[in-house]
C-alpha cells in the first residue's frame, strides 16, 4: 500500500508545525531586532539616524547625554540647522550631501564643533554611513565628543611647549620660535637683540627660605618681566632661573631700556607670604648681525654677558664683547677642572692666626682654602669659590675642608700647642645641606678633637637670610660645644633683635671696614657702634685685615682687643706655622713676624 505524509501524520499536526515554525521566524526576527535596538540604546558613543533630508529619525541615549536633547526634541530636528555650525567646512560637506547627493564624506572620519541644546559648543569626531532603504538612502552618524581628548592634548602640548611653574614659553618653544625670529630677521635684513636673565644667588634664596618660597619668587619674577615687556617681546624660562626675552627688531638702546626697566621694577621687594623679598638679576644682551647669526652663538654669547654682570657685583646689564669669551671659557675651564681638584691634591689650607692685643697671645687660627690647579695655575678663592657654589661642587670642598682643618688642629694640639679654635669659613649653600651637624659631629669624632675647638663662621647675609630649620642647625652645633661666628660684620644689614637671638659668639669686622678708619668719618663711627652694640649683647669682636700701627692704636683705643691681619701675621703653611707657634707658641708674640 502505498502512504502519504497525511498518512502518518494528521493535517492538524501538519498546520501545528506551521505555526510554530511562522512563531519561531518572528520571534527570531523580533530578538535581532531588540538585540539591534538594546545595541544602540546600549552604545558609549551618539549614534543619529537621519533622512536624505538631514532630519533625525533616530536618537539614542548618549546623543541625548551628549546634545541634552531629549529624543522626542531631537526628531524634530535637523543635522544641519541645529547641531552643527552653518559656516563650517565640514557642515559644508554635510549640505552636500543633502542636497546634491554627494557620498565622498561616507566613511570618513571627520572632526568638527558641534551645538549642545543650551547652545554651547564643543569638539566632536562624526562618521556617516549609508544604506537604502525603499528605494532611498538613509544615513547612520556616529559621533564621539572629542573634549576630553582636546584636553589631553592641549596638556600634552603645554608640557611640551611650556614651562609648568611661570606659564611662560619653554627651551623647545623659545627654540623654535628664535629660529622663526632670527630667520624672519636674515630675510628682511633686520635687526634682533636677546637679553639672558639670571636671578641672583637664587640658589641661596633656595637653601635659605626653602624651594616652596623659591618657587614663588620664580614666579614673581616671570610675571614681572612679562608686565616689563616691551610690545612684541618674547620672554621664557630655559631652566632653573634662567630666563630669555627676545626682541624682534631690538636694537642697542631699545634692549639697554629693556634692560634698565627689568632692574628698576625689581628695586621694590616681592611680598611673598608676609614678607619682603629682594630680589635682583644680572642680564646679558647681544645682537644680530653684530654678535653671531646663529641662535646658539647668539645665546651663548648673551650668556657670557650675563656672567660677566653677575661678577662685577649683579644688578647690571652688559653688552657682549668679544673679550668676553675669554673670561667665559676661563669660568667654564675652572669650574670642569675644579670636579677633580681633590682627587688630584690641588687644593690646600693656609692658616693665619688670631692675636689677643693685651697678651699678644694666640687665640685661635682661621684655615683658609688656597688652589692650585696643574692646568690652570694659582686660582684666587674670589675667582673659585662663586663657582663651587653655583656649581654645587662646594659640599664637596666644604667637607675636604672641615676635615683637613680638624686633622690639623688636632696634630697640632699633639705636638703641643695650647688648645685655641680653628676657624673654618662655611658657604650659605654648604651649611644648609641636611647632613651638616652629623657630619661636623661625625668629623670632630673621627679625629677626636672636642668640639669647643672648631669655629664656623658664616657671612652676615647668610646668617641673616637663614631660615627655621637653618636656626636649628645653628643652636644645635652650638649646643655641641662648635664656636659661631658672623665674618664681613658691618657689611651687611644685622638688626640686634637678630643678633639677640642667634647662637653667634663673635663678630668680625669686615677688612674694608678697618682699611678706610683714616679715609672716612663713617668706618670709625661704625666701628665704635659694633664695639658698643657687642658689649651690650656680650658678644666677642675680632677686628680682621689689620695692616698699620695706626689701624691698631684705633682699635685699642675703642675696645677692639682682639685682633687679626698682615701686621701680625700673613697666612702660612701647615709647616710654617707648626715652626713659629706651635713649637715656640709660649714665646710668640704679636710681633713674631
Amino acid at each position: 500500500m502505498h502512504h502519504t505524509l497525511t498518512d502518518s501524520y494528521p493535517i492538524y499536526l501538519m498546520l501545528l508545525s506551521f505555526i510554530i515554525l511562522i512563531i519561531a521566524l518572528y520571534i527570531s526576527f523580533t530578538n535581532k531586532t531588540a538585540l539591534k535596538a538594546s545595541i544602540v540604546e546600549s552604545a558609549i558613543d551618539c549614534i543619529m539616524m537621519f533622512n536624505s533630508n538631514g532630519r533625525i529619525i533616530e536618537f539614542n541615549p548618549a546623543a541625548e547625554a551628549i546634545f541634552g536633547y531629549e529624543r522626542k526634541e531631537a526628531l524634530r530636528l535637523t543635522l544641519i540647522d541645529f547641531l552643527f555650525e552653518k559656516d563650517d567646512q565640514e557642515t559644508t560637506f554635510l549640505n552636500l550631501l543633502f542636497t546634491a547627493k554627494d557620498e565622498t564624506i561616507i566613511g570618513k572620519r571627520i572632526e568638527l564643533k558641534a551645538f549642545r541644546s543650551d547652545g554651547s559648543l564643543f569638539p566632536a569626531e562624526i562618521t556617516i554611513t549609508s544604506i537604502p532603504y525603499k528605494g532611498k538612502h538613509v544615513y547612520t552618524a556616529y559621533l564621539r565628543d572629542l573634549t576630553e581628548k582636546k584636553k589631553s592634548e592641549e596638556m600634552i602640548q603645554q608640557l611640551a611647549y611650556f614651562d609648568l611653574l611661570t606659564g611662560l614659553p619653554n627651551r623647545n618653544q623659545f627654540t623654535q620660535l628664535f629660529h622663526d625670529t632670527l630667520n624672519n630677521a636674515i630675510l628682511h635684513n633686520q635687526s634682533l637683540a636677546l637679553l639672558f636673565l639670571d636671578v641672583n644667588r637664587f640658589k641661596l634664596i633656595n637653601d635659605t627660605l626653602g624651594h616652596p618660597l623659591g618657587d614663588l619668587v620664580l614666579q614673581k619674577f616671570s610675571a614681572l618681566l612679562s608686565e616689563s615687556l616691551f610690545e612684541q617681546g618674547i620672554v621664557s624660562r630655559l631652566s632653573g632661573d634662567e630666563f630669555v626675552i627676545l626682541h624682534p627688531f631690538g636694537n642697542r638702546k631699545s634692549a639697554a631700556l629693556q634692560a634698565e626697566k627689568i632692574i628698576q621694577q625689581l628695586e621694590a621687594p616681592f611680598q611673598i607670604d608676609g614678607r619682603n623679598v629682594f630680589v635682583s638679576t644680572s642680564i646679558g644682551i647681544s645682537l644680530y648681525p653684530i654678535d653671531g647669526e646663529d641662535p646658539g652663538v647668539l645665546l651663548k654669547n648673551a650668556d657670557q654677558a650675563m656672567y660677566l654682570a653677575k661678577e662685577r657685583g649683579g644688578n647690571h646689564y652688559y653688552f657682549y664683547e668679544q673679550e668676553m669669551s675669554v673670561i667665559y671659557s676661563r669660568r667654564s675651564a675652572c669650574e670642569q677642572s675644579l670636579r677633580t681638584a681633590i682627587d688630584h691634591n690641588e687644593l690646600y689650607l693656609m692658616y693665619q692666626p688670631k692675636f689677643h692685643i693685651p697678651t699678644g697671645k694666640i687665640i685661635g687660627v682661621e684655615a683658609l682654602l688656597r688652589w692650585d690647579s696643574h692646568e690652570l695655575g694659582s686660582i684666587s678663592p674670589k675667582e673659585f669659590i662663586p663657582i663651587a657654589e653655583e656649581s654645587g661642587q662646594i659640599i664637596a670642598i666644604g667637607k675636604w675642608v672641615l676635615h683637613t682643618a680638624c686633622v690639623q688642629m688636632k696634630k697640632w694640639q699633639d705636638a703641643g700647642m695650647e688648645p685655641v679654635p680653628i676657624a673654618v669659613n662655611i658657604s650659605a649653600v654648604q651649611f644648609h645641606q641636611e647632613d651638616l651637624v652629623t657630619m661636623i659631629l661625625e668629623i670632630l669624632h673621627q679625629n677626636e678633637l672636642e668640639a669647643q675647638y672648631l669655629e664656623l663662621e658664616i657671612t652676615e647675609s647668610a646668617a641673616m637670610n637663614n631660615g627655621l630649620s637653618c636656626m636649628e642647625k645653628l643652636y644645635a652645633l652650638k649646643r655641641m660645644g662648635v664656636k659661631i661666628s658672623v665674618d664681613d660684620f658691618g657689611t651687611g644689614y644685622s638688626s640686634l633683635s637678630y643678633l639677640h637671638k642667634s647662637p653667634v659668639d663673635t663678630l668680625k669686622i669686615d677688612k674694608t671696614i678697618v682699611q678706610d678708619i683714616f679715609t672716612g668719618i663713617s668706618a670709625s663711627s661704625i666701628i665704635e657702634a659694633i664695639m658698643a652694640m657687642s658689649h651690650s649683647l656680650k658678644l666677642s669682636v675680632i677686628a680682621v685685615g689689620v695692616e698699620t700701627h695706626e689701624q691698631l692704636t684705633f682699635l685699642e683705643r675703642v675696645g677692639c682687643q682682639n685682633i687679626q691681619g698682615y701686621l701680625f701675621s700673613v697666612p702660612l703653611t701647615a709647616q710654617l706655622f707648626e715652626k713659629s707657634y706651635v713649637i715656640h707658641d709660649a714665646n710668640a708674640s704679636p710681633n713674631a713676624l
